[in-house]
């Protein structure tokens, strides 16, 4: 969901379709975002958060018009009447322990256990790695609290890729990203009225919301997930997928070649 739900937010706040598709999709964004936070996923709520606050901050650098500030309130009236409708007193409850459970976490958690078991595994071999996919096979020699689960993933994606394939995979990664945000970016100035804008607009920021989670989970160990995520990043890095046709004079035919230019209808 966190992938999906700029896709029809986008179109929701945009002037690509006509006005009654424009409302059918801000609705479908809204049921997808309250999706998110009836699962009750701190890492999926917290990602959803920063989409929208990045999809602002980008609206209010382009000094957009009053209309969409008036579609995103109404946006945020029909999210919060979804939420209180559906979620009741269980989403309120969810939400009222997250400072609580984030605590016991900080304090000494399984999550944060594993992290600091992680940076001990990356200090001994910090350049080339474990190797890619071996997080689960080498993790319980530096494990350091007793569990009875198998810690299949490090519940954080930096940490794992940083372990698996080391400095050097890691700053690959980075590369990666820089250039798709760079590229990405670039196209979203026109994304209300231009399709590859919106394109490109949509996909960077299911894409952030992916990467803010992986923070705290490992979604990106799932096949589908990754998968989603990369096919978003190549469409919102890739060039415009519209050009403008150019017109193009016809081609002189042999007759015509050899009469003066004057004589040429």
């Amino acid at each position: 969901m966190e992938l999906l739900v700029p896709i029809p937010l986008v179109i929701a706040l945009s002037r690509l379709t006509p006005e009654k598709n424009r409302i059918a999709a801000g609705v479908a964004a809204a049921v997808m975002v309250g999706t998110i936070f009836l699962s009750g996923s701190r890492g999926g709520m917290i990602a959803i958060i920063v989409e929208v606050l990045l999809f602002a901050v980008i609206l209010i650098r382009q000094k957009t018009a009053v209309r969409l500030a008036v579609a995103s309130g109404a946006f945020a009236v029909v999210l919060l009447g979804l939420l209180m409708w559906l979620g009741g007193r269980e989403l309120t409850s969810r939400v009222a322990t997250i400072s609580a459970e984030t605590k016991t976490e900080i304090s000494g958690g399984m999550r944060l256990s594993i992290d600091r078991d992680a940076l001990h595994m990356f200090r001994s071999k910090p350049v080339f790695g474990w190797g890619l996919g071996t997080f689960p096979i080498v993790y319980p020699q530096f494990r350091t609290f007793y569990t009875n689960f198998f810690v299949n993933e490090a519940h954080n994606d930096y940490l794992q890729l940083l372990n698996e394939m080391g400095i050097l995979g890691f700053g690959v990664m980075v590369w990666f990203l820089v250039v798709v945000y760079r590229r990405a970016l670039a196209k979203v100035n026109a994304w209300s009225t231009n399709v590859t804008g919106g394109l490109s607009m949509a996909c960077i920021l299911g894409a952030t919301g992916i990467l803010v989670h992986s923070f705290l989970d490992f979604n990106l160990q799932i096949p589908a997930n990754a998968a989603l995520f990369y096919v978003m990043c190549t469409l919102a890095a890739a060039p415009p997928l519209l050009h403008r046709a150019k017109k193009r004079q016809p081609a002189p035919t042999g007759e015509e070649e050899m009469l003066p230019a004057s004589e040429v209808v």
